[in-house]
């Protein structure tokens, strides 16, 4: 038996609903990730910072911006796969 739409006037499933709202919850897909560009000016940041100031050098500057890119590509790896969107936490 099929679940009844509790909303009037509605037709489609929750997520056919959701999709043509903008995606899951109502949420926008922005035309470029938004972590991204934080991501870039991050790095950019840490890149400047090693080549203006005295106490931070190639050899912090580097591996911090590794750390930044293994972050970020861990972020976008469980973004993807959809960890945390419906498991309850």
């Amino acid at each position: 038996m099929a679940a009844v739409d509790p909303t009037p006037g509605t037709t489609g499933t929750a997520r056919e609903r959701a999709a043509a709202a903008g995606g899951a919850g109502g949420r926008r897909r922005a035309p470029f990730p938004t972590e991204a560009i934080v991501f870039a000016a991050t790095v950019v940041a840490v890149l400047i910072a090693a080549a203006v100031a005295d106490n931070l050098d190639a050899t912090l500057a580097w591996p911090l911006v590794t750390f930044l890119a293994v972050a970020y590509i861990l972020s976008r790896g469980l973004v993807k796969r959809g960890v945390g969107a419906d498991d309850g936490l």
